[in-house]
């Protein structure tokens, strides 16, 4: 390269990336984000985008990159960016899906600078543009009925980034059909997306990718992670701290995750994590590597993802699954509350008055610790009918553990827990608990007072908090998770709640030290849970 050409590709090199921002800045200035979010759109910050493009291996004299729902082609522009720092030449070959007809001239205008910009610094670039629906469009490539059949795959690309679109399907949709043997309930496009990606790389090729978090456990995703994760490799996990600052106009209510994987069997090899705020990426290159197999936790084959955060997180991961058995070994089972209010507006009622009225539970009569009911919020039905064509629709009133099927965004604790011990208050025969509850019971008995209490406290604690988070997140509580959680033994717990009845409940470091102490968690996890969460 000559001087000059040096000169010019330094000039360049700042710019390319502003550019490909300031035409998505653009796209979105002239469309609303409930357009966008119709669509699945929701784009990648440049810095975002710079750093996935980053996480790539050293690109080889002649690459083949595939960017899926490519947008305005920020993605491709960040790796048009990196090549432009390299010191030797390149043969860089893009293909783009995109199906957006507002979003297609300004990727094509994008792409036509980052060619010619290439090109100038002394590199050679090509681009396709593929308006196309990328799952549907490469299926009849593969030549099976389905795209998780046993045919041949198509290799082809050396690379692949994608920040793809994120909407629900519905299971008749020809995406669904597609997939059938691999998705259970509604499943969402972009894991579709992360799949087809996956049969298009050569051996050895890598896959970028920011998506939700969700796919990485729960019983939606774990036919696709089985399937996934027996021909990809996972390498590198970026997390984001907050659920709202990666797209901030967008009402997202998971964690993003930026993960590199590759076209290998997994190995030994080790896993890197990073975490970062937002979309502020400093502090994201101190990563800690840990060992594949305390990520992903292939024991039953459903290949759960578990996400560290951090050293002391790795910490509270190896303290809880030390346990030796899990919940539902212990005996415990767990249901969601089976009233869905617009399904059974009959019964609903706005008074307790009503001599056939029974207590009807919500997510705010569950207060840590305690269920307090009446408790009226946002014109919500108090009480419902008892009646033989409810019955259905009820419970008998016995020691339950009530937790929050749902927290909010930036709430400080994930789980949020009650007891509820109907000989405590003038509770009627039967109760019926709203569908964004969970409730905990024993499978063979009632649970003891001590017992609902320790449970409760054990749902409460900064420990379960910590760790679910390491393996969750989504705003829900699901209750496949939880059934599958490790667990302390039923008469560490009872311990734990006959204490805990001679304490004031509302001092949460005393209650918090209560259970640490139970469970003999050692000192450092317990300095670290009572410095970062009280």
């Amino acid at each position: 390269m000559t001087p000059r050409t040096a000169q010019s590709a330094h000039r360049i090199r700042e710019g390319l990336l502003d550019f490909a921002g300031e035409i998505q800045r653009r796209h979105e200035a002239g469309t609303s984000s409930e357009e966008r979010k119709e669509r699945g759109q929701f784009f990648t910050p440049p810095p975002v985008a710079a750093f996935m493009a980053g996480l790539f291996r050293a690109p080889s004299q002649r690459w083949r990159v595939l960017d899926a729902g490519a947008g305005t082609g920020v993605l491709s522009a960040a790796i048009c960016e990196r090549i432009l720092n390299l010191q030797s030449s390149r043969r860089i070959e893009f293909v783009l899906f995109e199906t957006d007809p507002v979003v297609l001239p300004m990727l094509n205008e994008n792409m036509r600078r980052c060619r010619t910009l290439l090109r100038t610094a002394g590199h050679d670039m090509s681009y396709k543009i593929e308006e196309d629906d990328f799952v549907l469009g490469n299926r009849p490539r593969f030549g099976q009925e389905t795209l998780f059949g046993d045919g041949p795959l198509l290799d082809s690309f050396d690379a692949a980034i994608m920040n793809p679109p994120y909407f629900k399907l519905t299971k008749n949709s020809a995406h669904a059909r597609a997939f059938g043997r691999v998705i259970h309930g509604q499943p969402n496009i972009y894991a579709l997306f992360m799949a087809t990606a996956a049969t298009m790389l050569r051996p050895g090729g890598q896959l970028v990718a920011i998506t939700p978090r969700s796919f990485c456990n729960g019983l939606y995703f774990r036919e696709f992670r089985r399937w996934f994760f027996k021909r990809m490799a996972l390498r590198h996990i970026h997390l984001f701290d907050s659920r709202t600052e990666t797209f901030k106009d967008a009402n997202v209510l998971q964690e993003s995750v930026i993960t590199l994987c590759e076209r290998t069997p997994q190995g030994k090899q080790a896993v890197s994590v990073s975490t970062s705020h937002g979309s502020d990426l400093d502090g994201a290159d101190d990563a800690t590597e840990y060992a594949a197999d305390r990520i992903i936790d292939d024991g039953t084959s459903d290949f759960v993802i578990r996400i560290p955060g951090n050293s002391s997180d790795a910490k509270i991961m190896d303290a809880v699954e030390a346990w030796p058995s899990t919940f539902v070994d212990r005996g415990l089972r767990i249901s969601t509350g089976p009233v869905v209010t617009f399904r059974a507006t009959q019964y609903l009622l706005d008074s307790t008055d009503a001599p056939d009225a029974v207590p009807l539970l919500f997510p705010h009569n569950v207060q840590p610790f305690e269920t307090r009911w009446p408790l009226s919020k946002n014109g919500k039905p108090m009480a419902f009918r008892a009646c033989a064509a409810s019955e259905r629709l009820l419970l008998h009133a016995r020691n339950y553990v009530l937790l929050r099927r749902f927290s909010a965004k930036e709430e400080h604790r994930r789980l949020t827990a009650s007891s509820f011990l109907p000989d405590h208050g003038t509770w009627p025969a039967r109760i019926a608990i709203e569908n964004h509850l969970n409730y905990i019971y024993h499978a063979r008995r009632n649970l003891t007072e001590a017992e609902t209490v320790g449970l409760t406290a054990i749902f409460n604690s900064a420990l379960l908090d910590r760790y679910f988070r390491t393996i969750s997140g989504n705003t829900q509580v699901n209750a496949t998770e939880i059934r599958a959680m490790p667990f302390p033994g039923l008469e560490a717990i009872a311990h734990i709640g006959a204490v805990l009845k001679r304490l004031d409940l509302d001092d949460r470091i005393k209650v918090e030290r209560t259970v640490l102490g139970e469970l003999r968690i050692n000192g450092s996890i317990v300095r670290e849970l009572l410095r970062s969460d009280m």
